[in-house]
């Protein structure tokens, strides 16, 4: 798998939990930065060059749903996506995630598998991305509207016999 230098912020205050994380993803490619608490995660650059934070849902100082709420409220890390991973699988839980913007939630202990599957759809590579991106003009103009197929010219001059 290329992933280049892309890079993922693990946010856990488990040490054992985040290196594990962090291993698995390191030996997939990716580059990877890890935060024990929300306010060391909010105190790194998410505005640049992360695109994917990993977060557990309770921490000390600021839990996972103010850490993602505080990311959710920057305006140059929209593009962010944020996967949850964490023990408490409870349907608060997810749902107050959900609430405020979670993009995938997960439960320990980790399945990697699944893991590097929501990694994967939340981070496609080049070729992905350029067909989600067609698939998303192809789907609806800047405005939100959907867009009628795009017509063939060839298509209707040789309907036309030329």
């Amino acid at each position: 798998m290329n992933t280049g230098s892309r890079r993922i912020l693990v946010v856990d205050d488990d040490p054992a939990s985040c290196e594990l994380v962090a291993y698995f993803l390191k030996s997939l490619g990716y580059q990877v930065a890890i935060a024990a608490d929300g306010p060391r995660a909010l105190n790194m650059d998410l505005d640049d060059d992360i695109e994917l934070v990993i977060l557990d849902a309770h921490m000390p100082k600021y839990d996972g749903v103010e850490v993602l709420a505080m990311i959710r409220e920057r305006p140059r890390a929209e593009a962010v996506k944020v996967l949850a991973l964490t023990g408490d699988n409870s349907i608060q839980v997810r749902e107050a995630m959900e609430r405020t913007g979670i993009d995938g939630f997960l439960t320990k202990p980790v399945d990697l598998a699944a893991l590097r599957e929501e990694v994967v759809r939340l981070m496609p590579g080049p070729a992905q991305r350029q067909t989600i991106l067609r698939r998303r003009i192809h789907q609806a103009g800047a405005d939100g509207v959907p867009r009628a197929p795009a017509a063939d010219p060839r298509a209707g001059l040789r309907r036309e016999g030329t």
